[in-house]
């Protein structure tokens, strides 16, 4: 009689998700069973795992489970021993095994050279970044005789944590909002080589001060969406960065200020930068300062059909517009850089902007104001991340 025993329970013969079993004593020892007993029989287990975006945006295996990820375990049971084996089972300390295929004959046995595939599915959660993900797997069966033999084997799936820290995604954020008279004095600065960000705002004084600041930063450029006039045309796009900052100032001593932002072409950068410095006694200033990153984390394609992508538009803006869309349609602006300024202001105000690649490009450009003035100031950069194709040193040279 032919039967199948899953989680205990015993239930007629195996259709897939149910692994097939025998367990009918007088046909296993209608042979000579004082030989059987003395039979050589080996069992093996071996997993293999495949970890996929549950998006399905990703069609090849992943080296770092993320949250969300659909992790597929596939457990291959072999017998590479001389006699057939019978009321196989496999277990998993984190996931339930089911039958796929593999008994051929249909007869219930692990048959000689037979490979049973099982398999099983597992969704990464939060609280697995913490550290890697440990599967360990259990396969048995009897021979003949009765006796039990078994295998084991493990699995491990590396998740996107460092050094014992779950994932990070930076999230500085400061909003403020300050009314009054007084010494001022604020300072923040950012160094992020990620990025290739560096970033320093600086400005002291004593006098009247209004300020409604927000500051943010990211190493996610998903996860900070922002509207800004001089950027994408006004849409919605992803940052890294964005400062948004209201000041009104009056006093008999200046209030005097710098700001840098630099993006360094030795981490990845373009090598542009912005400079704004002042010392004024009265002032009134709305100003975004913007900075952004080289691709969407999540392509909306999927990160290997974006680097696929990249590399087949050369210098199409309109496909690389559509690449660097985020999975939720959200425009990247790629390297991008800052300022845009609307500013009234007593005293002295000017920027320093440069862009330079080594023989390649240099440019620069400088404004200082002092006296009386309304100024409206836009600076911004821009590159899309489309290497040029260069001729190797040597090439074609056995050197």
């Amino acid at each position: 009689m032919s039967a199948v025993q899953l989680n205990g329970a015993r239930m007629p013969i195996p259709e897939i998700g149910v692994a097939p079993t025998r367990s009918d004593k007088n046909c296993l020892l209608s042979h000579n069973t004082s030989h059987l007993c003395r039979c050589r029989w080996a069992f093996m287990l071996l997993i293999f795992v495949v970890t996929l975006a549950i998006d399905g945006t990703e069609a090849s295996p992943m080296p770092e489970a993320k949250e969300g990820d659909l992790i597929t375990y596939y457990y291959n049971v072999s017998n590479i021993g001389n006699v057939d084996l019978s009321e196989v089972v496999v277990t998993d300390d984190k996931v339930n095994p089911i039958y796929i295929s593999g008994d051929v004959n249909k007869d219930g046995l692990l048959n000689l050279h037979e490979v049973w595939l099982y398999k099983a599915t597992y969704n990464v959660s939060k609280d697995d970044l913490n550290h890697d993900i440990l599967n360990t797997a259990y396969a048995t069966a009897k021979d003949p005789c009765g006796k039990l033999v078994d295998d084991q084997d493990i699995a491990i799936v590396k998740t996107a944590y460092k050094d014992g820290e779950p994932i990070q995604y930076g999230q500085f954020c400061e909003a403020q909002k300050i009314t009054g008279t007084g010494i001022i004095d604020a300072s923040t600065s950012m160094r992020d080589r990620k990025i290739a960000l560096k970033y320093f705002n600086t400005m002291n004084g004593d006098g009247d001060i209004e300020l409604d600041q927000e500051q943010a930063y990211s190493e996610v450029s998903d996860k900070l969406k922002r509207s800004i006039e001089s950027v994408n045309g006004g849409k919605e796009s992803t940052l890294n960065l964005y400062e948004n900052s209201r000041l009104a100032y009056s006093g008999n001593n200046p209030l005097q200020g710098e700001k840098y932002l630099h993006s360094e072409s030795l981490y990845g950068g373009t090598g542009a930068n912005v400079r704004e410095a002042f010392s004024v006694q009265d002032m009134e200033k709305e100003e975004v300062s913007f900075f952004a990153q080289t691709m969407p984390y999540q392509p909306r394609d999927g990160l290997k059909n974006f680097r696929k992508g990249m590399k087949e538009a050369g210098r199409n803006i309109k496909r690389v517009d559509e690449l660097m869309k985020t999975k939720e349609g959200i425009s990247n602006p790629a390297y991008l850089l800052g300022l845009q300024v609307k500013n009234t202001f007593n005293g002295t105000w000017g920027t320093d902007a440069s862009w330079h690649k080594i023989f390649y490009k240099n440019i620069k450009a400088h404004e200082m104001f002092s006296g009386s003035f309304e100024v409206e100031k836009q600076i911004k950069f821009h590159q899309y991340p489309v290497k040029d194709k260069r001729e190797m040193a040597c090439s074609g040279i056995d050197c």
